[in-house]
């Protein structure tokens, strides 16, 4: 019984080692990433005027919704 103890303390002991490394060495290999931001004001300089943000999603806002609920039942 003593056997199957040290053997399953040193499988486990083993493991552990093990993912701390992988874990370790995960972060080295890692590919970064890098987020570059534009600015909305120089993003809509650039589009032409059919193009424009604020004329395309203008129907979004401006346009009524369906209603979810009847307000006069609440």
């Amino acid at each position: 019984m003593k056997s199957i103890a040290i053997f399953i303390l040193f499988v486990g002991a083993i493991l552990i080692i093990k993912s701390y490394y992988e874990f370790k060495y995960s972060k080295v290999n890692a590919p970064t990433t890098v987020v570059k931001y534009i600015p909305i004001s120089q993003y809509e300089e650039t589009l032409s005027a059919n193009e424009q943000l604020n004329e395309f999603y203008k129907s979004l806002f401006e346009s009524t919704q369906p209603h979810l609920y009847d307000a006069k039942k609440i």
